[in-house]
């Protein structure tokens, strides 16, 4: 499967043939682009919105930082395509016969090193405490508190972010469930309907329900933007599919002249840029390598670049820095130590984990699975 390639390990010499072998390289390395770019630019965007840094370089580059500030963050929109896409290439051939396994299987992919990120952010938090006075920086958190973050449902209940990909983690598992309860038949492979019931969905989001900011807690907000991606996955199982995509894409544009919106221009030509991209000439070159290195470490970036900006704020204050020149080179080492964090966590934490837990719950999805199946 193609997902292998993005929340995994870096493929082996097999899964790089068994690529070659489908036809999928290319695609892959698309996806891994996207998630790069947009990776980078989230962690620019919070360096922008938090910490005493960017207040210092705005005095000199205060489009920049503007930029940074308003524009950067609407690449959480490449995010929710991908995720769609990848989620949607996982069902696209096969009916959903046990939807509660594989969205445990979901949950246990995302929590585990999510629960070690809050971990090392609250520590962060807690040890600059004395030296950060904002209102950026989250509150010392309770046992409730954590424990819905640990649920997913801390924004559902009202609590304060403890980092801030925190949401993203729970929209994102809010989706699967709604793409993996739509696509639940266990009688017969009803593919087309399925599609239509995505794209009604999708349509209903962009038309209506995206346009009310208070249920931006809910998956149904962006169901627009994760839809897409789940249709532009799907446009490449047959004819049907791809007109289905290409009608919804259509009233997308609708959408945006009945009210523009940059998040959802930039959803649809990235879930377009999916669907049209010719595919090239498939080598595993060393650049290639670096970009699918990145994009596997993605989600372990995403996660853990709040701790750094943390730390590196609460030095910046102590240290009584104030030349606007200091504080871009202290940024871009702040964003150099991100990445090569996100890397090696994702290498020595994210992977381990992952195989670990994988291991000790199969068994147990196994018996749930036979059990549901007789019941």
């Amino acid at each position: 499967m193609v997902a292998c390639t993005h929340r995994c390990c870096w493929c082996s010499s097999q899964t790089i043939s068994a690529h070659r072998k489908h036809g999928l390289l290319e695609r892959s390395i698309t996806v891994d682009v996207l998630k790069v770019v947009a990776a980078q630019l989230i962690v620019w965007h919070h360096f922008s919105a938090y910490g005493p840094m960017a207040d210092t370089m705005t005095l000199v580059w205060p489009s920049l930082v503007n930029w940074l500030y308003e524009d950067a963050r609407l690449a959480v929109q490449v995010f929710l395509v991908v995720s769609g896409y990848l989620a949607g290439q996982s069902v696209m051939s096969k009916p959903v016969h046990q939807p509660l396994v594989l969205i445990g299987k979901r949950y246990l992919r995302l929590v585990p090193f999510y629960v070690l990120a809050l971990t090392l952010v609250t520590c962060a938090v807690s040890l600059s405490r004395t030296s950060i006075h904002a209102d950026w920086l989250p509150t010392e958190p309770n046992a409730w508190q954590f424990l819905t973050h640990v649920l997913l449902v801390s924004d559902l209940f009202g609590f304060e972010a403890l980092s801030s990909g925190a949401w993203y983690v729970a929209i994102d598992f809010q989706l699967y469930v709604v793409l993996i309860v739509l696509c639940h038949d266990v009688r017969r492979n009803r593919f087309k309907r399925i599609s239509i019931g995505v794209a009604l969905l999708c349509i209903a989001s962009m038309w209506q329900f995206n346009r009310i900011k208070e249920l931006d807690i809910w998956a149904i907000y962006f169901f627009g933007a994760y839809g897409l991606g789940v249709l532009a996955a799907w446009s490449k199982r047959s004819k049907f599919d791809q007109t289905v995509f290409w009608i919804v894409a259509l009233l997308a544009f609708g959408a945006l002249w009945f009210e523009f919106r940059s998040r959802l221009c930039l959803a649809l030509f990235t879930a377009i840029w999916l669907v049209i991209k010719p595919r090239g000439t498939i080598r595993w070159t060393p650049m290639k390598r670096v970009v699918h290195r990145l994009s596997n470490s993605a989600y372990v970036l995403f996660l853990t670049h709040f701790a750094a900006i943390v730390l590196f704020s609460s030095m910046w204050n102590k240290s009584h820095f104030y030349d606007p020149d200091t504080a871009f080179y202290l940024t871009a080492f702040a964003w150099l130590c991100c990445v090569g964090m996100g890397l090696f966590m994702h290498e020595k934490a994210e992977v381990p984990m992952h195989h670990w837990v994988s291991q000790k719950s199969k068994q147990l999805l196994l018996r749930f699975a036979k059990h549901t199946h007789r019941r």
